[in-house]
């Protein structure tokens, strides 16, 4: 199977990460969460459940994890830059994440197709499946 290797980083630098993909991205495609938060971060999502993610911080004290609604996620935010990096599930010392693929090193260009997706009508346990299924794990 071939492999996909993306870079990403917010724009200072303090948080990077390897994503080792299993497909491109055409093939993965991108997601646009329709919740306030995402909406209002013009946030363009991709996550491969065959593939794994590992995230570096240089500096955590400049990272915040912020939850809301369901309080299932930590939405990972550089503080020095501003920059919204993706949303992070953990449970049972494993790891779930969901990229923001504007913050791929080059980023997918503007034209690319997103399919808007609406999960508000999920419980907390259908969420949690979900992400467990359909996110990437995190090394």
């Amino acid at each position: 199977m071939t492999r996909h290797i993306f870079e990403g980083r917010c724009h200072c630098g303090n948080v990077e990460y390897t994503f080792d993909a299993s497909a491109a991205l055409e093939v993965l495609g991108l997601r646009a969460c329709q919740c306030s938060f995402c909406r209002a971060h013009g946030a363009r999502t991709t996550s491969d459940p065959n593939g794994t993610l590992q995230l570096r911080v240089i500096d955590e004290t400049k990272l915040t994890r912020y939850r809301f609604g369901l309080m299932t996620a930590d939405f990972l935010l550089c503080t020095q830059c501003g920059v919204f990096l993706g949303a992070l599930m953990s449970e049972a010392g494993h790891s779930w994440i969901t990229i923001n693929a504007n913050t791929l090193t080059p980023p997918p260009p503007l034209d690319v197709p997103i399919t808007p997706m609406d999960f508000s009508s999920e419980n907390t346990a259908g969420r949690a499946d979900r992400r467990k299924a359909k996110w990437t794990p995190v090394r």
